[in-house]
């Protein structure tokens, strides 16, 4: 999550660096976690002393609205009901003439960012991934658990991946596993624990080694996310899992479950000499029972002070010597480490890698994991934001980071998963926010596997009419990305990418990171995408949305947090305007005319601003009639006039699309059938304009006829989140920018 431009340069001089190290003590994933959570309205996952606690109050609530919808476990992430559609195959609808979707990618972004220096310091890059299953009789069969865009395959090893679960109810992946005594039979948890609000709705299972995947679903799993999956050694049906609210307990494959225990549990070790001895980790320090789970006691932790609350803890047995247990742990400050050498035995400290605190302990809630080499109990590697590998002699420890490096292979940051090949010790994967990386020999050296992933998490899109293919978009953690031709993208600007724009007329464009802050650089040609700075003069301090909204019109730009930004000269200056939103954050904007804007908020204000006598500053500000409460996501302005007048909300409640017929005196709900979904964004089709188009949680709907009847527009898409949605109106092109499954267009 935390951009490796944060130490570098940026906006604004970077004001982000130091400031944001103040403004995000945990690390900015969790700001990124709060701006999903507010556009849609859930209680927002929050720090408390260090530890990062899930707002599961969202779940009952949200549970409550459609109880035989949850009986029928057609639950969707975060727990909300929802019916789960079932889409044409595309071969069938392009045969019978229908619309079907096309994925532009990437399918790889060739050169990804690190924190290195060294000669191979930009590794091909993909998007999030939380796990891998590695086939112990075909080491080139590879199953990926993407945090955001399901599970993938490959047979080849990595040179090429298909999507296996794009029709499951959720693309939201949080942990994956193949039972130890029959390997075809392996699990993969939805609900991304890491990520805490995209939530699940109970296991996936495979009997074919992951080839494919049949849904089970369950309550109990249901809006909640998962960090692990342990199996039983000796039973492929008896199945632990470590989630964000509690530890569960399955005896039929996860069919049904038990509670274990009602805490937060980040990770699960089963004794594979002895199934009866289970460690689990939790805030509270780690637990064992000696009975295979019936009865469970907390262990001491010499140097862990009692009543020790833990931001994150990973443990496992060594399995050449399952008497050996490691347990790796943040606390404050600090990285912990113990060991165990004998069965039964007490944990001693030992000594961890010197990790910066600032980065790899502040964010441990997030990246975080541990795994010991199967061949070896002295050889461990750690996961943080960096990935360390450790080599204990003589009970000392030599540690040595292996993803940042100034001579040779580094890999991307924030480091979510880590697993060794079950047929040679010596091949190590590691699953990231950049995706999988492979090393044959320990860490030395890596290959990125992410050529054929689909797996990038867009945010914003941003295009130009006169060229067909040009489109930009912010990408979490791996920067915006540029597609100059089809399939080709290309990383244009570092770290956490945000809203952007374009200025065909002068060849520009625009981008920004998170919070406030705008670059702008060519669009096309010599000197493409070599930017300058040309923020608004925002203070310190100063109060916006974790990605802020932004518009381009032209030679006039608009930002806005609590105020708002305009530039009438493609950002050389600036005007600031109190658009009366008594400190509510902007959440929608959209440049109508030279001289008015619609700016909406994160609690359903709708604001005109008006230029009055050629200067901003002294607009006239008019606060509209607004059709309810919650996170207005999208405007859309129709003619000159500023008659008609769309918004979308994404906020759960009544009614997601709304039009005004009056400049916005009274609204009527558009919404029609569309169920309770968050939407994100709407398009109007200009040369039809009862035709819209809208991108939500679960695909793309439509309506011909203003709302009264939408109808499922998601041919060929997989069940994802639609983020951001803009129309190329010459090729008549419908482009949607997804969540963890990159860049997507129809013909229209």
């Amino acid at each position: 999550m935390r951009g490796p431009n944060d130490d570098r340069k940026g906006v604004a001089g970077r004001k982000s660096s130091q400031a944001a190290r103040e403004r995000f003590p945990v690390g900015k994933a969790l700001a990124r976690i709060g701006y999903f959570e507010v556009q849609r309205g859930l209680p927002r996952t929050h720090a408390e002393s260090g530890l990062v606690i899930s707002a599961e109050a969202t779940i009952a609530r949200i549970a409550k609205r459609a109880p035989a919808a949850r009986r029928s476990a057609q639950v969707g992430p975060y727990g909300k009901a929802h019916a789960v559609k079932a889409r044409m195959e595309p071969a069938f609808a392009a045969k019978a003439g229908l619309p079907v979707w096309r994925a532009l990618g990437p399918t790889e972004v060739p050169k990804g960012q690190t924190y290195g220096t060294g000669g191979n310091n930009r590794p091909p890059v993909s998007g999030r991934a939380s796990g891998i299953v590695i086939s112990p009789t075909d080491p080139r069969h590879l199953v990926l658990c993407s945090a955001g865009g399901g599970l993938w395959g490959t047979t080849d090893l990595g040179s090429s991946w298909q999507p296996l679960t794009d029709q499951q109810p959720t693309l939201s992946m949080g942990a994956i596993a193949a039972a130890p005594s029959s390997p075809n039979i392996v699990y993969a948890a939805t609900g991304e624990g890491d990520t805490f609000s995209q939530l699940g709705v109970g296991l996936l299972r495979s009997s074919d080694g992951g080839q494919t995947w049949m849904h089970v679903p369950s309550a109990d799993l249901s809006g909640t996310g998962v960090y692990d999956i342990a199996i039983d050694p000796a039973n492929p049906l008896h199945v632990w899992v470590g989630t964000t609210s509690k530890l569960l307990e399955s005896l039929n494959g996860g069919a049904t479950w038990r509670l274990v225990q009602p805490v937060l549990t980040w990770d699960v070790s089963i004794n594979p000499a002895n199934p009866q001895e289970i460690f689990a980790g939790t805030p509270s320090g780690l637990i064992r029972s000696t009975n295979g789970g019936n009865t469970w006691g907390l262990v001491s932790l010499p140097g862990a002070p009692a009543g020790t609350r833990f931001a994150r803890m990973e443990l496992c047995h060594a399995p050449s010597s399952p008497a050996v247990v490691y347990v790796a742990a943040a606390a404050g400050s600090r990285a912990l480490l113990w060991r165990r050498a004998t069965a039964g035995g007490a944990f001693a400290s030992e000594t961890p890698p010197s990790m910066k605190a600032r980065s790899d302990l502040t964010q441990a809630w997030y990246d975080w994991c541990f795994a010991v080499s199967p061949a070896d109990p002295n050889l461990v590697f750690w996961g943080a934001v960096e990935l360390y590998r450790g080599t204990r002699t003589g009970g000392a420890w030599t540690w040595q980071n292996v993803s940042s490096r100034s001579a040779g292979d580094s890999i991307h940051p924030d480091q979510h998963h880590i697993q060794f090949d079950p047929a040679d010790p010596n091949v190590v994967y590691v699953c990231n926010d950049g995706g999988i990386f492979r090393s044959p020999n320990r860490g030395s050296n890596w290959t990125a596997l992410n050529r054929g992933l689909g797996i990038t998490e867009f945010e914003f899109l941003a295009q130009m009419d006169g060229h067909d293919e040009w489109i930009i978009g912010g990408t979490q953690d791996n920067g915006t990305l540029a597609n100059g031709t089809v399939g080709t993208w290309n990383q244009i600007a570092l770290g956490d990418g945000g809203d952007c724009g374009a200025d065909e007329a002068r060849n520009y464009c625009f981008h920004s990171y998170y919070e406030m802050g705008i670059e702008r650089g060519r669009a096309t040609g010599t000197g493409a995408f070599r930017w300058v700075d040309v923020s608004p003069p925002y203070p310190d301090g100063y109060q916006s949305l974790f990605y802020p909204p932004m518009d381009v019109s032209g030679t006039r730009i608009v930002q806005a947090g609590v105020t708002l930004f305009v530039s009438d000269d493609s950002g050389d200056t600036w005007e600031e305007v109190d658009f009366g939103g008594g400190g509510k954050n902007a959440s929608a904007l959209t440049l109508v005319a030279p001289d008015l804007v619609f700016v909406g908020t994160e609690d359903g204000q709708l604001i005109r601003v008006q230029r009055a006598g050629g200067r901003w500053s002294g607009a006239q500000v008019t606060r509209l009639n607004s059709p309810r409460s919650g996170y207005i996501s999208d405007i859309v302005v129709l003619g000159a006039s500023s008659t008609t007048v769309w918004l979308s909300y994404s906020e759960f409640g009544s009614g997601h699309v709304f039009r005004s017929k009056n400049r916005g005196a009274t609204w009527s709900n558009r919404s029609g059938n569309m169920p309770d979904i968050p939407v994100n964004a709407i398009v109007v089709d200009p040369q039809s304009t009862s035709r819209v188009f809208a991108a939500s949680d679960h695909g793309v709907y439509q309506t011909k006829n203003s709302g009264r009847k939408w109808t499922d527009f998601s041919n060929g898409l997989p069940n994802m989140i639609v983020g951001d949605l803009i129309l190329h109106e010459r090729r008549r092109l419908l482009r949607a920018g997804t969540r963890n499954r990159g860049v997507w267009e129809v013909q229209v």
